[in-house]
């Protein structure tokens, strides 16, 4: 694990991290009651400022503290109105100014912590330390811009009082579970072709639970679900257990198993009871999802069937230096499909990436580990030849897709690393936070890596930045066998190239079938498709006066679902 070397980008704020707890941190408001309950927050010591929320619990009254420069005060300036503020719970909004000064202005004015309240759409974001956060000491946490929005009127009336900080013993009754605690698939994404066999593909189900009551709980149980696009089919309940005060237990259930899986977005619906009601139920329940599909998607992280790949905050190794990150493939069923390129996103702290470059590459991996010791990474062959991700525009947090020039064929149960290498200082590459693959590391020793290479240092960290920072790096694939199985075997180089109006594209062999033309521009936007006919066919010609100059990848899927690509620049 190397989290002493992380940084994170979120929303254009650079943070370092500290080593993952296990202790309940949350943000409860305890009145008005109408308004009660725990609400979605980041906070400072998560990245080494400010109070240690693992050490913190304060109960106080909510005020707004303002600055004298607007109504909705971003405390940039001197805190005008000390006498609301002193002894409470400040509360402010995000701005212009860096977060340590704001929580030193509120510090300043006798507030006993600081809650931002973000002022753009969205979640909150990680807070970094900034030039004033070695003086905060202070507990200081975001929300969204939502629920300030929600309390905003009860705490201009005074009638909002707040717990910040580690509520263990808060609460008499009070066992939950967390992201890092559960077990959950190995990919987050696989193709149905990976999910044959039950040998090849299985999901361990179970939990830890913490007891983070001041009393024993007494005979726990953890059931869990599992179901595909609403359809149930898995059900499991635990023996009862008991949990005394400050421990924890793992409670582990039959692996979900199948010979076979239907595409669809599975599931897993963790519940935990108890004995006693629950005192803070908040965290008696919890999911985790994965997704077997058909469209040939292959990741570590979350890709929504809906939505598209999940990941807005960015990592990068703190020093500076040229890095590459991977993620690990293998299947039982590998040859079944062939990579066709890699989607993934990257964003700049202070940088445009507007003319950089991302090298995407393929390597086979056949360094022997059982997973008893830390792996190695010695014997790397490189699949691809200079892939190359050239940014036209400064696309910050849009993901990506790079097609390779040829499909890359795979050997079943063969170890395979995609990875993306960035060169550029304050380039982040984009990353899923949202799970943690702390737990089902343990069912799959050899399968789950995140292996990050600090290129000048020549070292390679197996753990990358940890079980609950998962590269959003997509591999997309596509069947390998078919009418074009043998892709070498096609003479498909495209002339005259560059062109001008039309491109003649040979096949070297007559072909028949139907044959879809994706044209995707160098920001990876689809442009144009067409779909034709072949009748004996050893070439075609197409128009390309429509496509914008530069540089475009052609990728042709027959039939059978057999691809091969190829690129054309076009000159106006």
């Amino acid at each position: 694990m190397k989290k002493q070397l992380l940084s994170i980008l979120g929303a254009g704020f650079l943070m370092l991290s500290s080593i993952q707890t296990f202790a309940q941190i949350v943000l409860l408001v305890q009145s008005p009651s109408n308004l009660a309950g725990s609400y979605n927050f980041t906070y400072s010591s998560s990245n080494a400022w400010g109070a240690d929320m693992d050490t913190v619990a304060i109960t106080a009254p909510v005020a707004f503290a303002y600055d004298a420069t607007a109504e909705d005060s971003l405390a940039c300036e001197t805190i005008v109105n000390t006498s609301e503020v002193a002894g409470k719970i400040a509360v402010l909004y995000r701005g212009s100014c860096n977060f340590s000064l704001k929580a030193f202005n509120v510090q300043e004015a006798g507030a006993v912590a600081c809650v931002i309240i973000n002022n753009v759409s969205g979640g909150p974001v990680g807070m970094g330390a900034g030039d004033f956060g070695a003086d905060v000491t202070i507990p200081v946490v975001m929300i969204s811009d939502v629920d300030g929005a929600l309390l905003r009127e009860d705490i201009l009336a005074g009638n909002v009082t707040m717990f910040l900080g580690n509520n263990t013993g808060l609460f008499a009754n009070n066992v939950g579970v967390y992201n890092a605690h559960i077990a959950m698939a190995k990919s987050a994404s696989l193709p149905v072709q990976f999910a044959e066999s039950s040998t090849d593909f299985f999901v361990p189900i179970g939990a830890w639970v913490h007891n983070y009551g001041s009393a024993d709980a007494t005979n726990v149980v953890v059931s869990a679900t599992v179901d595909r696009d609403g359809d149930e089919q898995y059900s499991e309940t635990s023996s009862p257990g008991n949990i005394p005060v400050g421990d924890s237990l793992l409670f582990a259930l039959d692996d979900f198993s199948l010979n076979g899986y239907g595409a669809g977005l599975y599931t897993i619906t963790y519940t935990i009871t108890s004995d006693n009601s629950d005192e803070f139920p908040d965290d008696n329940e919890i999911t985790s999802t994965f997704w077997i599909n058909e469209e040939g998607i292959y990741s570590k992280s979350r890709v929504s069937p809906t939505d598209g790949p999940l990941g807005s905050n960015g990592l990068r190794p703190a020093n500076g230096t040229e890095y590459q990150w991977c993620v690990m493939m293998r299947s039982e069923n590998a040859s079944a499909m062939a990579v066709t390129g890699m989607t993934f996103n990257t964003l700049g702290s202070t940088i445009d990436l507007t003319g950089e470059a991302v090298q995407l590459a393929l390597y086979e991996w056949n360094d022997e580990f059982d997973g008893t010791v830390a792996p190695t990474f010695d014997d790397l062959t490189e699949l691809t030849d200079n892939e190359f991700y050239d940014y036209a525009d400064d696309l910050q947090g849009e993901f990506v897709t790079h097609t390779f020039a040829q499909p890359i064929e795979l050997t079943d149960d063969t170890k395979y690393l995609a990875c993306a290498t960035i060169f550029t200082d304050d380039m982040f590459l984009g990353v899923d936070q949202g799970l943690d693959y702390n737990v089902t590391y343990d069912g799959y020793p050899t399968d789950i890596f995140f292996p990050l290479n600090d290129i000048d240092a020549s070292t390679w960290y197996s753990g990358g930045f940890g079980t609950d920072n998962v590269p959003a790096i997509i591999v997309n694939l596509t069947e390998a066998n078919g009418i074009a199985e043998d892709i070498e075997a096609l003479d498909v180089t495209p002339y005259p190239n560059p062109t001008v109006d039309r491109i003649n594209i040979p096949f070297g062999v007559q072909m028949n079938g139907t044959v879809n033309v994706h044209v995707y521009d160098v920001a990876g936007k689809l442009v144009m498709t067409d779909e034709l006919c072949l009748k004996n066919n050893s070439s075609i010609t197409m128009d390309v006066t429509a496509l914008t100059t530069g540089l475009h990848t052609f990728e042709l899927t027959f039939e059978d679902n057999s691809t091969t690509s190829f690129r054309v620049v076009v000159t106006k």
